[in-house]
């Protein structure tokens, strides 16, 4: 294995080449950097011209300009789920805590701001509690979106975590993702569970979550 920077373009790229290496996989979060400071090898300020307007738009427009410009290598961009196909969510309730009628009309209310607004490409999830919308993820992330609702809930116990793909979302370079890390944030934020897209999502360490998440009475379902 070997790292580099961002901007190292040529030379990510050689290294792969140099690895006979015929497929591409993204695993892990990355804060997006300012493509204005990003200092750029000669390929990378190719691929940006290439980009253009994609570069300044959201995440998921962006990637798939990213998966085209390395398919043009003669490369091939595999998704993590075709690797281990245990990080998929599947449908229904996967803890012993079930959703109740309130949660389960914050889950359709949250479903529908998502897919209301994935055609804008911003957020993959959104905090429902009671019917009011308290806070959707932007270039924050989920972790820091649970935190922000803190001080934003209408009772201090309650309210629903609702996370999935966007309409027409390329699945193989950025899927929306929870594990063990998301349960203990929204435990301390007092919510009553996440509800996540089945086969729309994936669950890092799936067992180790749903106990997580029963220790703490906490529901998981994917719609």
């Amino acid at each position: 294995h070997d790292s580099f920077k961002i901007g190292e373009v040529g030379k990510i790229l050689g290294f792969i080449k140099n690895s006979k290496a015929s497929k591409v996989l993204f695993c892990g979060g990355i804060k997006r950097p300012s493509l204005l400071s990003l200092k750029l090898d000669s390929l990378g300020q190719k691929w940006l011209r290439y980009l253009g307007l994609r570069a300044f738009l959201g995440d998921d427009t962006f990637l798939k300009g990213i998966k085209k410009l390395l398919e043009n290598e003669g490369l091939t961009v595999v998704s993590p789920q075709s690797v281990l196909e245990t990080l998929l969510t599947p449908c229904g309730i996967l803890t012993k805590s079930r959703p109740n009628d309130i949660d389960l009309q914050d889950i359709a209310r949250g479903m529908f701001v998502l897919n209301t607004l994935s055609k804008t490409d911003i957020g993959q999830a959104v905090i429902v509690q009671e019917g009011i919308v308290l806070g959707l993820e932007a270039a924050e992330g989920t972790s820091a979106l649970i935190k922000r609702c803190l001080g934003l809930k209408i009772s201090k116990n309650g309210g629903v975590l609702i996370k999935t793909s966007k309409l027409n979302q390329d699945k193989t370079m950025d899927f929306p993702t929870i594990g063990k890390d998301t349960i203990i944030e929204a435990h301390m934020a007092k919510l009553s569970g996440l509800a996540i897209g089945a086969g729309q999502s994936q669950i890092i360490d799936f067992e180790g979550t749903v106990k997580l998440a029963d220790k703490y009475e906490l529901f998981i379902i994917g719609v």
